[in-house]
């Protein structure tokens, strides 16, 4: 179990808390506890205490503990987020790393056949039981009256009104949040029956944070109005999370008997959509708008409130919905297909762990494009800090690979793409560019772009973002480099390499006919054809067999 500890208050005595449960209930409950404390990089010297007294008290506790350090101002300007937003983001990207890295070692120690008795899960591993690694969060009553608060102000659904749950799923992590039904007050009067000292972020008393609005501004006048204003949010939060659950069956069960994905068109059923009351007709609207478009960031009531009128209209009607997406009446149908062009390309995705092994190998990886010949490669290599060396080519683009291993996708644009201009964070449409940079618009549906969701960090053949620069303290270099015909507007050839002649085809052709002959010889031999393209050498296969 791994506890997010920052120092503070609900985090030392969640901590105490799983220690002393673990000391007392040894024969009943065998897991091992660990910390993880993520240092921001906002408060300077004072982030570096609180790091500092994290792993004291891990050490006297004799706790394994992990320090994590992130650049969360860097982090927030390269993807236009405020620091809060990008605080979280890094915050769970830690957790998840450490759980990837118990999960990933225990495997280890299984295959080898050699996992110590003393090693987290030993029990489990007796008899047989799979493992389960945690993140324990300290999130406290007063942190959820303040989510649920949020969600009201940004007019969130039912799902945001919910608040946090005590077990939830994110990228496959299991968090638990074991303090949700303790107060503020009662975490610190524990800390204070034991003697425990904690640290306090100065940061948490500065009203221009949203949250810290909300808990020194908000709070004070709604506990004026009722002293258990606190308790009965939570209260509500909890009821309404119980009928959201309903809600998601039975949206899930109406779902599966109307709506269909076929060659890259969702199909909704309009007879059976009819039929279904409002809150689950804008439901499953939602949900055929997500199934199209992949994503549901931008998607708003308006979208949905669209689809479901679409569905009542004659036939022939049709809506532009986000990314690209258009939804059409058709007899019995409301059908959803992203727009397509004539130069319109496939997307490639690039996952974190294919540049993991990239970078772990040196090798180079080939990506085909279209049909029409185009590629591209990527290689991870160190680099010197030498900035002259960097290639002033339009289709050779460096990036550094610790701002891109989360992973990217080459793509044509999108509805909400944008790019970095400056080091400053500033960010323009990616519209606004083209218009600037007098890319022709006939040219623009068809450029290739590199980028993470809607973030754009460089434009094939012309200009790169400031999202993902080298610089001089780059330690690696992710090298992209396209090739293709001049249909496509890259200039570069293709470097073919023959690999096997047609000589040393049919010789091995023959070989593979001798051993045959030699193996089976008297008996019958069929030869099975597998895959299309292996007719060919099946048939010279077999007219090798004939002679022999």
């Amino acid at each position: 179990m791994l506890v997010a500890l920052s120092g503070g208050a609900d985090s030392v005595c969640l901590l105490l808390l799983l220690n002393e449960i673990k000391r007392q209930c040894t024969d009943e409950l065998d897991f091992a506890l660990e910390a993880v404390h993520v240092e921001h990089g906002i408060r300077g010297a004072e982030s570096r205490e609180d790091a500092r007294f994290a792993s004291d008290l891990c050490e006297r506790l004799n706790i394994p503990c992990h320090v994590h350090s992130v650049d969360v101002p860097q982090y927030a300007k390269s993807h236009g987020l405020g620091l809060e937003e990008a605080a979280r983001i890094l915050r769970y990207e830690a957790f998840e790393k450490e759980v990837a890295r118990i999960l990933r070692y225990e495997a280890f120690e299984e295959e080898a056949g050699r996992y110590p008795c003393k090693t987290a899960y030993a029990a489990d591993q007796k008899q047989g039981n799979s493992r389960q690694a945690v993140v324990a969060v300290a999130h406290h009553m007063e942190d959820n009256a303040e989510t649920v608060l949020f969600q009201m102000l940004r007019g969130s659904g039912a799902k945001g009104l919910a608040g946090m749950h005590p077990v939830s799923v994110k990228n496959g992590v299991t968090y638990i949040r074991p303090l949700l039904s303790a107060t503020r007050a009662q975490i610190e009067e524990y800390l204070k029956e034991n003697g425990q000292a904690f640290v306090t972020d100065a940061t948490n008393t500065d009203t221009a944070y949203s949250r810290n609005k909300l808990r020194h501004d908000v709070f004070p006048l709604l506990l004026q109005i009722n002293d258990r204003a606190i308790e009965h949010i939570n209260e509500s939060a909890g009821q309404l999370a119980v009928m959201n659950d309903f809600y998601e069956q039975q949206l899930k069960e109406a779902c599966d008997s109307m709506v269909s994905k076929k060659e890259g068109r969702v199909i909704l059923e309009i007879s059976r959509f009819e039929s279904l009351h409002p809150a689950l007709k804008s439901g499953v609207a939602r949900e055929c708008i997500h199934l199209a478009s992949g994503r549901l960031k931008d998607i708003t009531s308006t979208h949905i409130s669209a689809l479901v009128k679409l569905a009542g209209q004659q036939s022939g009607r049709k809506i532009n919905l986000p990314y690209g997406i258009i939804a059409e009446k058709s007899f019995g149908e409301v059908i959803l297909f992203a727009e397509r062009c004539d130069d319109e390309k496939e997307e490639i995705h690039i996952t974190q762990k294919e540049l993991e092994a990239l970078s772990a190998t040196g090798a180079q990886k080939n990506i085909k494009l279209s049909a029409d010949g185009s590629y591209v490669t990527l290689c991870i290599q160190d680099f010197n800090g030498k900035m002259d060396e960097i290639p002033k080519k339009p289709y050779t683009k460096w990036f550094d690979y610790d701002k891109m291993k989360k992973g990217f996708e080459i793509r044509t644009r999108k509805a909400g793409d944008y790019i970095i201009v400056d080091d400053e964070g500033h960010h323009k449409k990616l519209k606004q560019v083209f218009t600037g940079d007098k890319i022709p618009a006939q040219q623009r549906a068809g450029l290739w772009l590199i980028a993470h969701e809607s973030l754009v960090h460089a434009i094939i053949g012309y200009r790169s973002g400031c999202s993902a620069l080298v610089t001089p303290q780059t330690g690696k270099v992710l090298k992209i480099t396209f090739y293709g015909g001049k249909q496509n507007g890259f200039f570069k050839k293709y470097d073919i390499s023959v690999y096997l002649t047609e000589e040393q085809l049919n010789k091995r052709i023959a070989e593979i006919g001798a051993q045959i002959t030699e193996k089976y010889r008297g008996q019958s031999v069929y030869l099975i054809c597998i895959l299309k393209g292996s007719i060919f050498f099946t048939t010279e296969l077999a007219r090798e067999l004939i002679c022999l």
